[in-house]
């Protein structure tokens, strides 16, 4: 699929430039889509990226996608300009969890300086939780939206992974106490990521535990539950983002939900978390709810 836009630069709003693409109708647009890659993800391998676009371009609305600080296994990210630009370490390893609020606060701003007052800020797996936690912390009033493709049980999944989050946690507060909070652990599918990094996401439940849909009602939805906007949550039926029957999640997910005005859902048969072979069919359905 070939796709008319173009690579921009924005900077996030701690300063940090983080690279994207970025597309608009002939004429603009009113509203956007601004989409958040998830964990060691990219603005552009998920081709689902591509059907996306074009969809809710010929539709009538712009769409970004960008690569945030932590995007691919470990990168380098660029920090001021001309001859006072340095390089500042990057990837799923240095990612603080927390620094989401400046990378996507910096993409909303830079959407609304091409002319687009309204935004519909969606994210894929990590991305989802980072959404839901933007939105939770930082109402934004040109939110007009949340798309979440395959939102997370991060905790229940690294458990599963690891057997047992404990330790790790230990561990990584012990590197953190001991000043060397950059030392690289291992986690999960042998993922290396700093004692800092992990504990931004694994150290406190009220911040990454975002889809808590194992605990089922006994999770802590709070920050799902302070999003006012219309929802739409998307999963397939081979899906690897959960441990529990993708139905449960979507009925805990729209239970929790409870200041949304509206929550709709949808299960894509035969997808996996990364849609493939599916990826028009997800796109019809986000276009479908989006607005121009």
């Amino acid at each position: 699929m070939s796709i008319k836009g173009e690579l921009v630069r924005v900077r996030a709003a701690d300063g940090l430039e983080l690279v994207g693409f970025y597309a608009s109708p002939e004429g603009g647009a009113r509203r956007a889509v601004l989409h958040m890659h998830g964990l060691a993800g990219n603005f552009y391998e998920n081709r689902f990226i591509d059907s996306i676009c074009g969809s809710v371009v010929e539709k009538g609305l712009a769409f970004l996608t960008f690569n945030n600080r932590g995007h691919d296994y470990r990168s380098d990210n660029l920090r001021g300009v001309g001859v006072e630009t340095s390089y500042s370490p990057g990837g799923v390893a240095w990612d603080i969890y927390e620094d989401c609020i400046h990378d996507i606060a910096g993409c909303a701003d830079f959407l609304a300086s091409c002319g687009h007052s309204e935004i519909y800020f969606e994210g894929h797996s990590l991305g989802a939780c980072k959404i839901v936690y933007y939105l939770s912390e930082r109402p934004d009033e040109r939110a007009v939206g949340a798309v979440l493709i395959s939102p997370p049980d991060m905790f229940a999944l690294q458990e599963e992974k690891t057997g047992g989050l404990d330790a790790l946690v230990a561990e990584a507060r012990a590197h953190v106490g001991a000043g060397s909070g950059d030392t690289l652990m291992e986690v999960g599918r042998a993922i290396p990521v700093t004692a800092l990094a992990f504990l931004s996401v694994y150290g406190d439940r009220s911040s990454g535990d975002v889809f808590p849909f194992a605990r089922g009602a006994e999770g802590d939805y709070r920050r799902l539950a302070l999003l006012a906007v219309p929802m739409l949550a998307t999963y397939g039926t081979i899906e690897e983002a959960v441990t529990v029957p993708v139905e449960n999640a979507i009925s805990r997910l729209r239970d929790k939900a409870t200041q949304a005005p509206r929550v709709e859902t949808a299960v894509i048969e035969g997808a996996n978390h990364t849609y493939w072979g599916k990826e028009a069919e997800l796109a019809r359905v986000i276009a479908e709810f989006v607005e121009p």
